[in-house]
């Protein structure tokens, strides 16, 4: 996926009460387990996500003051709403995107 396609992915879903932003790094292997993680959970929450690549947005990186990877920002109608840099566990990520 290209700059513009994954730029262009940002807003899909900011039209949901509740949707999820991941964002990552290819060779980041903490990513690799975080978004693992991501999708065990999310294939019980079923919330919208959109996963990015952060090393080709690097505006969207400053826009949005990311401090490190992997990074879920909990989204409402595109406003965020919380933010997780560190997931610990599945049980851990489900309680935080039920609340």
């Amino acid at each position: 996926m290209n700059v513009t396609e994954q730029s262009n992915n940002i807003s899909e879903h900011f039209d949901k009460e509740k949707h999820l932003i991941f964002g990552y790094t290819p060779t980041c292997g903490t990513c690799k387990v975080s978004e693992r993680m991501l999708d065990i959970a999310n294939e019980i929450t079923k919330l919208p996500i959109t996963k990015l690549d952060l090393n080709v947005l690097p505006e969207f990186n400053q826009q949005h003051e990311i401090q490190s990877v992997p990074i879920l920002m909990i989204m409402s109608y595109g406003k965020e709403v919380k933010r997780l840099y560190a997931f610990q566990s599945v049980t851990n990520l489900l309680e935080n995107l039920k609340n």
